[in-house]
C-alpha cells in the first residue's frame, strides 16, 4: 500500500510508545510530557499504522480498549486539524451523514434528560418526558445498520490495505460494546419509572461509547478510507449498503434497485455424477432454500454465500475473499479457529450450535468439506430456523392447502 507523502514515521512511533506505555502501566504524566509534543500534525494513517504495530507487538484487543479513550483524548485536537477532502454522495459520505443524524438525535435526548432533572418525579410532565425518552433510547436500536455496514462492507474493502485489518478489530469490538449497553439501558428504563443513579451511569457510558465511536470513524477511519479507496470502491459499497439499509437517514435514490447477478448464465455445471445445472438454476435453487449457506475454502477465505429471502445474519458481497476470522466478532475468533483447525487436521468433521435470536431457535452447523481423497478443501456453514421443527409430533402425510 502506498502511504501518503505526509506520513511521518516519527509521529507513528511516538504514538505507539505513548499508547504502549499506558498499557504497560507507565507514569501517565511522564508519557504525556514526553510524547505529546511529538504528535502535532498526527494523521489518520499514522493512527492506523500505530494500531497495527500494537497488535504485532502482542497487545490484546482488551488491553488496547482499556486505554484507547485516554490516548484518543490526547490526539483528538490534532486529528480535527487534519485536512482531507470529504466525499459527496458515496458510501463514506452516507456513513458520515448517519453519524451526523445520530449526534442530532442524542442532543435531543440530552435535552429531555436535563428536563427530567427539573421536574417532580410524581408529576404528569415527568411521566410524559420519561416515556418520550424511553422511545428515543429504543430508537438507538435502529442505528444497527450503520455498524453492520462498517463491519461487513467498509472493513472488507479497507482490509485490502495492509495497515487496516488489525486496528479495525478494535472498532468492531467497541461496536459490540455499544450493542450490549443499548440492550442494558433499554432493559433498565423499561423496569424503572424514573432515572436513578444506576440509569444515569449506564446512559453516561452509552453516550460516551456512541459519540466517541463517531469521532473514531469521522476522524480516523473515514478520512483513511477516502485516501485509499477509489471511486469504484465507493460506488460498489453504496450499492451493497442498500441490502442492509440506512440508519436515521433517508436512503439515496440510486440504491433503491439491486442489480441482477451477472454470473455466466450460459452453459451448465456438472454436479458430480448426479446431473447438470445451469448457473442460473444453481443460484436460484440455493437461494430458494430457507437456510443460510456460507462456504469458506481451505485458505480460510469466504468464497460463497447464499441469498435466501429472509437472512438470519448479515452478509454482503464485500466479504467474498475475506478471511473467515474477520467475519466474526473478536470474542468468537478463538472458536472459529478451533473449528477450522480441527476440520483441517481431520480430528472433527462437524460442529453444531443452537441459539435464540429474535424469538427464533436457530441451528448453526459447520461441516468439513473434503475431496475424494479426504483432503480438506473448506468448511460449509448452514443456519436454519428450527423453531417450528422442534414442535413437530406424529406424522403429516397429506397436503392441507385446501381453503
Amino acid at each position: 500500500m502506498t502511504i501518503k507523502s505526509g506520513f511521518s514515521e516519527e509521529r507513528a512511533e511516538a504514538l505507539f510508545l505513548l499508547f504502549s506505555g499506558f498499557i504497560d502501566g507507565r507514569d501517565g504524566k511522564e508519557l504525556f510530557d514526553t510524547y505529546k509534543p511529538l504528535l502535532d500534525g498526527i494523521t489518520p494513517m499514522e493512527v492506523l499504522v500505530m494500531g497495527d504495530r500494537l497488535f504485532k507487538s502482542g497487545y490484546s484487543i482488551d488491553s488496547i480498549k482499556k486505554q484507547v479513550e485516554k490516548v484518543f483524548n490526547i490526539i483528538i485536537p490534532a486529528l480535527k486539524e487534519y485536512e482531507w477532502e470529504e466525499p459527496h454522495g458515496g458510501a463514506v459520505y452516507w456513513l458520515m451523514e448517519e453519524n451526523r443524524a445520530l449526534a442530532a438525535h442524542m442532543d435531543e435526548m440530552k435535552v429531555k434528560i436535563r428536563e427530567l432533572s427539573s421536574l417532580e418525579e410524581s408529576s404528569v410532565e415527568y411521566s410524559s418526558v420519561y416515556s418520550a425518552l424511553k422511545k428515543d433510547f429504543r430508537r438507538l436500536i435502529d442505528f444497527e445498520p450503520h455498524y453492520l455496514k462498517t463491519e461487513n462492507i467498509l472493513f472488507p474493502f479497507l482490509e485490502k490495505h495492509s495497515y487496516f485489518e488489525q486496528p479495525l478489530k478494535v472498532i468492531w469490538s467497541l461496536d459490540d460494546d455499544i450493542r450490549k449497553v443499548i440492550r442494558e439501558i433499554n432493559s433498565a428504563l423499561d423496569a424503572a419509572d424514573s432515572l436513578g443513579i444506576e440509569e444515569h451511569t449506564v446512559i453516561g457510558r452509552l453516550f460516551m461509547l456512541m459519540m466517541r465511536m463517531t469521532y473514531k470513524e469521522n476522524l480516523v477511519v473515514f478520512p483513511a478510507a477516502a485516501e485509499c479507496l477509489n471511486g469504484k470502491d465507493d460506488a460498489d459499497m453504496l450499492r451493497m449498503f442498500a441490502e442492509i439499509g440506512f440508519a436515521f437517514v433517508e436512503p439515496p435514490a440510486e440504491t433503491d434497485s439491486a442489480e441482477e447477478p451477472k454470473a455466466c448464465q450460459e452453459g451448465f455445471i456438472r454436479m458430480g455424477g448426479t446431473g447438470f445445472l445451469s448457473v442460473n438454476q444453481l443460484v436460484r435453487m440455493m437461494n430458494s432454500l430457507p437456510i443460510d449457506i456460507t462456504f469458506v475454502d481451505e485458505n480460510d477465505e469466504v468464497k460463497y454465500f447464499s441469498e435466501p429471502k429472509d437472512r438470519f445474519f448479515t452478509r454482503s458481497p464485500a466479504v467474498i475473499g475475506r478471511k473467515v476470522q474477520n467475519c466474526h466478532p473478536p470474542d468468537s475468533i478463538d472458536t472459529v479457529n478451533r473449528i477450522v483447525e480441527s476440520f483441517r487436521n481431520g480430528d472433527k468433521s462437524e460442529a453444531k450450535f443452537w441459539i435464540n435470536l429474535r424469538g427464533k431457535m436457530l441451528l448453526i452447523c459447520y461441516y468439513a468439506v473434503r475431496d475424494n481423497k479426504g483432503t480438506y478443501i473448506g468448511t460449509v456453514e448452514v443456519t436454519q430456523d428450527i423453531t417450528e421443527i422442534r414442535e413437530l409430533k406424529g406424522e403429516k402425510r397429506l397436503l392441507d392447502w385446501e381453503g
